[in-house]
Formats: C-alpha cells, structure tokens, sequence
C-alpha cells in the first residue's frame, strides 16, 4: 500500500503491536487493573484503591466455650496513572511518500522501541515497592542459591506455578555463565537453548527474563535488632502502619526489609529508626498475624546491598494504558489491544512550517501486593 500517511489507523495499528513485542517488563504485568472503577476518559493523577487480601489465625475448637471473634483488617494500595508518553516526529514529503511497510521501519519502529524502552524503565521503578528480599553474597552461583530465593518467595505465599525471575543483564550473564545453567545433561533442551541462543528458558518453577530497564538500587543495609511488643493485644495488628518494639539497638533505615521471627513476609521502614526506639513506621500497613516478642532484624544487616533481580508474578504488578482522546481537528486514531493502547496524531507545527506525526500514550503501574514481590540483592 502506498502513501501510509494517509491512513493513521494503519500506522496506529503497527505501531501498537511493535509497542506490545517490545515491552519486556510491561508484558509480566496484570493489566487494565482500572477497568473495574471507571468506564471515563483517565486523567493524569487520577488514583484509585487497590484491596488486598486480609490475613487470619486459625485456632482450634476445643467444643467448649466461645470462639475467638477476628476483625476482617485488610489493606489497600493506590494506583495512579502518572505520565504521558511522547514521540513526535517532523514529516517531510519523503516520508509522506512511503508505504506502511517502510513507513514503518524507518519511523514507527524506532519511535515505539523508544516508548517502549521508557514504559519498562517506568514499570521497573514499582518492583522496589516490594516487601519481600533475598540477599545473598554468592547470588544465584548455585543452583541451591537459587533454591534458597525460590524458597523466600513461597514464605511470601507466592504460587509456584506462574513465577517470574526477572533478573538485570549483570545477572543473566552470570547466569548464562554457569555450568548447571547450560548443560544439555542437567537441564535438556532448556540448556542447549540457552549455550546457543542465551535463552534462559524456566528452572526451579521460575521463567527466566531479562531487562536492560531493570531499576538500579544500591543501599547498605541498616543493623536495627529488637523484638515485637503487642501490648496486650493493642499493637501490631493487621493493617497499622506502625509496628511496635522493645528498645532497638542499632538503625533502622528507610527502604530496609525487617524480618520477624514467625513471620512469612517481612516489612518495610518508612522512616529511619535510631538505636532506642520503640516503634518503627511502615511503609506498607501490617498484613499478617505479627506474633508478641518475636525476633526483630534487618535482611542483609550491615552489607552493602545491590539490587540484581526480582522474583514475582502477574497479579504482582499493575499496568493501565487507558486510551487517549482523539482530537477533534486533526488526523488521529487511538488503537488498543491486550490491556495496551496507543494514540497516532498528524500534526501541522506553525513554528517550523513542518508537518508532524505524535505517537503517545498514557500510563500507570504499582504494586498490586508487594508481598508477591521478592528483591534479589547481591552483597
């Protein structure tokens, strides 16, 4: 077909699917998570509440005297649609001229790949609003390393069967690296795939993913040890936001994970909590059964943590790409497909005298649970 730039839905329609084969992380998302609350056209900022699941204690009956009565405390997330994503492109008569095919590859897939490489940086940036983290000095240089994270993802009551570890390129390469990784013997075709593609396939009930949009965090770990004081009941419980201690000794600081004896997932500081404290502010509200005088410490205490991976779901984070308006005095089609969408606008710009072509989007991710998302820290 020739002169694509006369039909916009075309080239919204390739751009869309270049843009859906190009996301690496927005594609291990849940997506339209905003369906649910509105049918309207989504605004920047607008936010909505997201419930997670409440937590009990199962007790036994004995036959005789009352049961244990237990609140329903559950807590909730917000999600925000956040950002507006653009490419605009000056067209001239060259382009103009080109059919869909070559209009295509020389300017809708450059411009989508771009888009798509900033959607997953973006997404990246809300896996470090996960609970859980795995820290290890020897990261997944055995397969019993990898055994160990698998196993701090169960705790956190993440279903074994559609697991995702996503990990960054320093950490492929060091997979792609190892013997038990590659070797045809131990892993089958799964193996060859990987000596001769690089492909990591799935190992431990994990499909294996790699990013070069992976968040970078680097942080040394706070040293806070202490234990859990429930006050008679009044403390701790399912969906505060404050949890409560004995006297601490050493810091707790801001984006540390505590971990409590007896307890599956752990917690995130909010606020730095020095040597004597008796509370430290959460993040996130409690979402389990916090037990009294349990073991308070920090997950990798003392080491110089780097984040590398993370092992989670596709209910674990959100994405919404609500469609955009068409404007009602230029060219322009908005396309959407499998919870993705994209808007295509001819343009005439009046400063350069030069027509031009937007490609652009709206967009939102959060955490759904963070207590489905583990962090692989290397130290």
């Amino acid at each position: 077909m020739t002169n694509a730039w006369n039909h916009p839905d075309l080239i919204a329609a390739e751009a869309l699917t270049h843009l859906e084969d190009s996301l690496v992380i927005g594609a291990l998302c849940a997506r339209d998570v905003t369906g649910q609350y509105t049918n309207q056209e989504m605004q920047i900022g607008d936010t909505y509440r997201i419930r997670t699941n409440p937590d009990f204690e199962a007790k036994e009956f004995t036959g005789t005297g009352p049961t244990t009565k237990q609140a329903i405390r559950d807590s909730t997330r917000p999600f925000k649609i956040e950002k507006i994503l653009d490419v605009t492109v000056q067209i001239t008569a060259k382009e103009k001229a080109l059919d869909i095919d070559s209009f295509s590859e020389q300017v809708a897939r450059p411009a989508i790949y771009r888009l798509a490489e900033k959607c997953d940086r973006y997404i990246g940036t809300k896996i470090l609003e996960a609970a859980g983290q795995y820290a290890s000095s020897s990261l997944f240089e055995t397969p019993g390393d990898i055994a160990l994270a698998r196993k701090a993802a169960t705790l956190q009551q993440l279903q074994p069967g559609g697991r995702f570890c996503l990990v960054n390129t320093d950490l492929e390469a060091a997979l792609l690296g190892q013997d038990f990784f590659y070797q045809a013997n131990i892993r089958g075709n799964d193996n060859a795939l990987a000596l001769r593609e690089g492909f990591m396939a799935r190992t431990l009930g994990m499909d294996f993913f790699s990013s070069i949009n992976f968040p970078e965090l680097d942080a040394t770990a706070g040293t806070c040890t202490s234990q859990t004081n429930n006050g008679a009941g009044a403390n701790n419980l399912i969906g505060m936001s404050t949890l409560t201690v004995d006297a601490t000794s050493g810091t707790a600081k801001v984006g540390d994970r505590i971990r409590i004896a007896g307890v599956r997932r752990p917690l995130i500081v909010k606020t730095q909590a020095n040597a004597t404290a008796t509370s430290i502010d959460l993040v996130d509200p409690i979402t389990e059964i916090i037990p009294d005088n349990a073991a308070v410490s920090i997950i990798g205490s003392g080491e110089s943590l780097s984040l590398k991976g993370a092992i989670f779901d596709s209910r674990s984070i959100g994405l919404a790409m609500p469609p955009l308006g068409k404007p009602s005095d230029k060219p322009s089609s908005v396309v959407s497909s499998n919870g993705y969408s994209i808007r295509i606008v001819q343009g005439y710009d009046m400063d350069t005298k030069q027509e031009t072509m937007s490609m652009d989007l709206m967009i939102g991710a959060g955490a759904i649970d963070p207590r489905r998302i583990t962090l692989l820290s290397g130290y």
